[in-house]
């Protein structure tokens, strides 16, 4: 396996450039995260200097000056010592600000700051670390622990998605047959072959269903029409299809006759709906046929 040298300098310079530009960026909230340390004072000369220092160590470090880790290392010191002052009194000071949704600085951060001490001691020894065998060897047992526990996951998922599938799975509407037109009888001209959705606009479990109508529309491949009481043809459809309340549907096959039809609450129950009136429309299809 190839052993490849990770510039560890430009890393830890690009860290600097992000942090000092994203104070300068949000000096406002820098400049309250001050008020935080007890070190930094003045305020008002602290908020210009700290940005300042680390945009000129990042570019000595992506430069590649042989003091850059040195300076680097000495800026973490002055870091870490500001907020082992704050820690050590009791008193967490808030984020810095440099980038938004900074979390306030705790333990762990002196630790990172440790650990970024070793870089910055590493870039001024010029040891660059090498990536070798070992490296790889424990790259390809973690990606492929995250495969395999990628894949259990996705297993995991697509068996609750079946469960809910099947718990959530087209319901019924409230067939009745006293009301609305009886199944098996024509239904009015220029109806055939659609689903006919009845609404009203003081009906809030119609502003529910309509929205997925669209939906059904296309996961069905049928011709959904809405037909609303408040339009000049509405009333004259409610009284054809002897429509009893909103919201209601009634299924039309080809052939212009009622397959389908109920009262329904939800788009589970339409399709259901929707499902019924197929069944039915085949099976008076064979019937005819084998007559």
């Amino acid at each position: 396996m190839m052993t490849v040298h990770a510039p560890i300098g430009v890393l830890l310079g690009g860290l600097f450039l992000v942090a000092g530009v994203g104070k300068l960026a949000r000096r406002e909230a820098f400049a309250q995260a001050l008020a935080g340390y007890r070190l930094a004072r003045p305020r008002r000369l602290v908020v210009w200097m700290v940005p300042a220092a680390e945009i000129a160590v990042g570019a000595a470090l992506v430069s590649g000056l042989p003091a850059a880790g040195w300076a680097a290392l000495a800026a973490l010191a002055a870091f870490s010592l500001a907020l082992g002052v704050e820690l050590a009194a009791g008193t967490a000071p808030p984020a810095c600000g440099c980038l938004p949704g900074s979390r306030a600085p705790g333990p762990l951060s002196l630790v990172r700051n440790a650990l970024l001490g070793l870089a910055a001691v590493a870039a001024a020894l010029g040891l660059p670390p090498a990536l070798g065998r070992a490296f790889w060897t424990v790259s390809y047992v973690a990606l492929w622990a995250a495969v395999l526990g990628l894949a259990a996951l996705v297993l995991a998922l697509y068996r609750q998605v079946g469960v809910l599938h099947l718990r959530l799975g087209p319901g019924h509407a409230f067939e009745h047959e006293a009301e609305g037109l009886p199944l098996g009888e024509p239904a009015p001209d220029g109806m055939a072959a659609r689903l006919v959705v009845f609404t009203s606009r003081d009906c809030p479990i119609c502003a529910q269903i309509v929205p997925g109508l669209r939906a059904l529309a296309s996961d069905h491949a049928v011709a959904v029409e809405r037909v609303r009481y408040e339009d000049d043809r509405g009333r004259e459809l409610y009284e054809q299809f002897l429509v009893p309340g909103t919201p209601y549907a009634v299924y039309v096959d080809a052939a212009g006759y009622v397959r389908a039809k109920g009262t329904i609450n939800t788009l589970e129950q339409l399709e259901g709906l929707v499902v019924s009136g197929r069944v039915r429309e085949r099976e008076q299809l064979v019937g005819d046929r084998a007559a």
